[in-house]
C-alpha cells in the first residue's frame, strides 16, 4: 500500500511539473504572485444610457497573502477592446462558515480556523451598443485541490448584448462564498442566483478555466472532468441545485455557468462562477428539505416552483429538519428582497417551516428564491442550500390563470387554465433545449369565447431526455397570434428507471446521474444503498434477500420499482416504476 501510494505521488508530481513548465511564461508575466484565490465571479448592472457598473467578487484564503491591485478586461464582436487596471476593492467581507463562537478565531483574525474572505471591485463605465460584450479577468494562482492538476490560475467572465436599447442586469449570486460540506453526507447546495429582470436561467457545469491570457481549460486530475469535478454530482439546469455525495476530505473546484433568456426566448447574457468546496469530516449531518410543501389561496405549487397570478396574496412553505434532534437549524432566505413587498417567517427549531407570503407584483416573473438551513454545530456549521423559482401565470391577452409542465410516466404532463377567452383559435405546444430553440409539438382547440375558467391538457409522450421548454403560442381566429408563458422542466430518469433481473441481482437502468437510491426491505428495513453512475445505471445484489422496495431520488423526483424474489423470475424479466 505505502509503494502504491508512493507510484501515484511520484505520477502526479510529474505531472503537475510539466504543467508547472507549460506555466511558466504565465507565471512571470504575472510576477508570481502567491495570492490563494480560491473562487470569483463577475456580474453587472445598467445605470441607464448604455452606463454599466462591473463588479468583481473575489474569494480568497485569508492564509495566503494581501489582496493586490486588478484589472478587468472588455471587449465585444464590434471590434473595441480595452482593459481597466488597478482597481482596488470597495469591499471586504469575512465569509467563514463557523460557529458563532469560533469567528474570533479564524484565520482571518489571527486564528488557527480555516476561513475566507470576499473581496469587491467595481468600475462604472460607457459600453457601446454591440451584441456581444465580454468581460474577463485572470490571475495566476488558484488554491491547490483535489481535482484540479497543481494551480494553474484562474479565469472568470461575463457577457451581455446592449445592442438596441437593451438595458439588462445580469443575474448575481448570493451564495456564502466557499462552501464547506460533508465527507461521507449527502449535498445540496444552491448558488442562489436571480434575475432582476426576471429571465429566464440556465445552468451549466463547464471546465475551470485559467487566461494565458486567452481562456484556457484546466487539466483534470485522473478520474475528475468538467462535468464530473466531484464523482456523481449533479446540477439541475432549471434551478442550479447542486447534489453530490463526497466520499475523500480536500479542496473540490466547481464551475457553474448561467445563461439568460428574455421571456422571448432571446440568449441576452451569461455569468460564471467558479467557486471551491471544502470537503471536511463534519460534527453531525446537514439539515435537508423536501421542497414546497404547502400552499394557500389556491397558488399552485411544486417541489421547487411556484406559480402566482399579479395580484394574487398568497404563502408557500418549506420544511427543514436535521436527523440528530439536538441539533437546531436558522433558515434564511432572500425571499424579501427579491419579491417586492413579500414577508419570511420561520417556526420552530428542528424541524423548521420557512414560510414566504407575497401579493403578487406583475414584472417580477420569473424569479429564483433561495434559502440556506444551517444548523449549530462547532467549529464548522452544516448547512444545505435550495432555491425555488417563482413563475408568471398570466401576461397575455387570454387570461391565463396558471402554466405547467410536470414529469410523469408516461412523459411531460402540461397543463393550463384560462379565466377567460375571446376569439381564441388554439394553444400551439412548443418545446425545445434552450429557450431560443422551439418547435411545435402539438396543439389544443381552444374554446374561443368564454369569461370562466376553462382548463386544458397535453402530454408530450416523447419528451427531451434532460432540460426542456415548453412554451404556449397563442393562436387567434382573425390570424393573430401571442406568444404565451414558458417553463422550464427537467424530465431526465423521471419515473424512467427500470431494473432487469440477472442471475444474482438486478441491473438499474434510466435513473437520473448521480441519484441516491435505497433498498428497503417488504417492511421498509434499509438493506443497502448508493448512487447511480455517470449513466444512471447501478447493479444490486440480492444474495441474502427478496423481495424488496427499491427508491430512487433525485431533483427530478423519486422512482419507487417493486423487486420481486428473484427465484423463479426468467433472466432479463424488466420491472417499471409503480406509479
Amino acid at each position: 500500500m505505502a509503494m502504491q501510494s508512493l507510484v501515484h505521488a511520484y505520477h502526479r508530481c510529474t505531472a503537475h511539473f510539466a504543467v508547472l513548465l507549460a506555466l511558466i511564461p504565465m507565471l512571470n508575466a504575472t510576477q508570481m504572485r502567491a495570492d490563494h484565490f480560491s473562487g470569483a465571479s463577475i456580474s453587472y448592472q445598467c445605470l441607464g444610457g448604455n452606463q454599466y457598473r462591473i463588479s468583481l467578487d473575489l474569494f480568497l484564503d485569508c492564509a495566503g497573502v494581501a489582496i493586490t491591485p486588478h484589472s478587468l478586461n472588455f471587449s465585444n464582436d464590434c471590434g473595441v477592446s480595452f482593459t481597466i487596471s488597478g482597481l482596488t476593492p470597495v469591499s471586504v467581507t469575512e465569509v467563514s462558515q463557523l460557529c458563532p463562537s469560533q469567528t474570533a478565531n479564524s484565520t482571518c483574525n489571527g486564528g488557527t480556523q480555516p476561513s475566507f474572505r470576499k473581496y469587491r471591485f467595481q468600475t462604472t463605465l460607457f459600453l457601446s451598443p454591440c451584441n456581444s460584450w465580454t468581460i474577463n479577468w485572470y490571475t495566476c494562482c488558484r488554491n491547490d485541490t483535489e481535482n484540479v492538476m497543481f494551480t494553474p490560475g484562474m479565469y472568470v467572465s461575463a457577457s451581455l448584448n446592449n445592442t438596441g436599447g437593451l438595458c439588462d442586469n445580469s443575474p448575481v449570486f448570493i451564495d456564502v462564498g466557499i462552501p464547506y460540506v460533508c465527507v461521507n453526507q449527502p449535498v445540496a447546495y444552491n448558488l442562489g442566483a436571480s434575475d432582476p429582470d426576471g429571465n429566464l436561467l440556465s445552468y451549466s457545469l463547464i471546465s475551470a478555466r485559467f487566461g494565458m491570457p486567452a481562456p484556457t481549460n484546466v487539466t483534470y486530475d485522473p478520474g475528475y472532468s468538467s462535468s464530473a469535478p466531484i464523482p456523481g454530482i449533479v446540477l439541475n439546469p432549471v434551478t442550479g441545485q447542486l447534489s453530490f455525495f463526497p466520499t475523500i476530505t480536500g479542496y473540490f473546484v466547481v464551475v457553474v455557468q448561467v445563461k439568460s433568456f428574455t421571456s422571448g426566448g432571446q440568449l441576452i447574457g451569461t455569468v460564471m462562477r467558479d467557486l471551491m468546496f471544502a470537503v471536511v469530516a463534519c460534527d453531525g449531518t446537514p439539515p435537508t428539505t423536501i421542497g414546497l410543501s404547502s400552499g394557500t389561496n389556491g397558488v399552485s405549487f411544486g417541489p421547487g416552483t411556484f406559480v402566482a397570478c399579479s395580484g394574487n396574496s398568497f404563502c408557500v412553505s418549506m420544511q427543514f429538519s436535521d436527523p440528530n434532534p439536538g441539533q437546531s437549524i436558522t433558515v434564511t432566505s432572500n425571499a424579501a428582497a427579491v419579491l417586492p413587498g413579500a414577508t419570511f417567517t420561520t417556526t420552530g427549531t428542528n424541524p423548521v417551516t420557512a414560510t414566504v407570503c407575497w401579493t403578487a407584483t406583475a414584472g417580477a416573473f420569473p424569479i429564483g428564491i433561495a434559502f440556506q438551513a444551517t444548523d449549530n454545530a462547532c467549529p464548522v456549521a452544516n448547512t444545505s442550500s435550495f432555491a425555488i423559482t417563482a413563475l408568471d401565470c398570466a401576461y397575455l391577452p387570454v387570461e391565463m390563470l396558471d402554466f405547467t409542465a410536470t414529469p410523469e410516466q408516461e412523459g411531460v404532463a402540461l397543463r393550463w387554465r384560462t379565466g377567460s377567452e375571446q376569439g381564441t383559435r388554439s394553444f400551439v405546444v412548443e418545446r425545445g433545449p434552450e429557450p431560443s430553440r422551439l418547435d411545435q409539438i402539438g396543439s389544443v382547440q381552444a374554446d374561443g369565447n368564454s369569461v370562466s375558467e376553462r382548463a386544458y391538457a397535453f402530454m408530450d409522450r416523447e419528451p427531451l431526455n434532460g432540460l426542456a421548454y415548453y412554451r404556449l403560442r397563442i393562436s387567434d381566429w382573425d390570424g393573430s397570434e401571442e406568444l404565451g408563458p414558458m417553463v422550464p422542466v427537467w424530465a431526465r430518469g423521471t419515473g424512467n428507471a427500470y431494473a432487469v433481473a440477472m442471475a444474482d441481482g438486478w441491473s438499474v437502468s434510466g435513473a437520473v446521474p448521480g441519484a441516491q437510491w435505497r433498498l428497503l426491505s417488504m417492511n421498509g428495513a434499509l438493506r443497502s444503498e448508493g448512487r447511480a453512475d455517470d449513466n444512471g445505471t447501478f447493479m444490486i445484489s440480492m444474495h441474502a434477500f427478496a423481495p424488496a422496495l427499491l427508491v430512487v431520488e433525485s431533483d427530478a423526483g423519486r422512482v419507487r420499482l417493486k423487486l420481486p424474489a428473484l427465484a423463479g423470475l426468467e433472466p432479463g424479466a424488466r420491472i417499471t416504476a409503480l406509479p
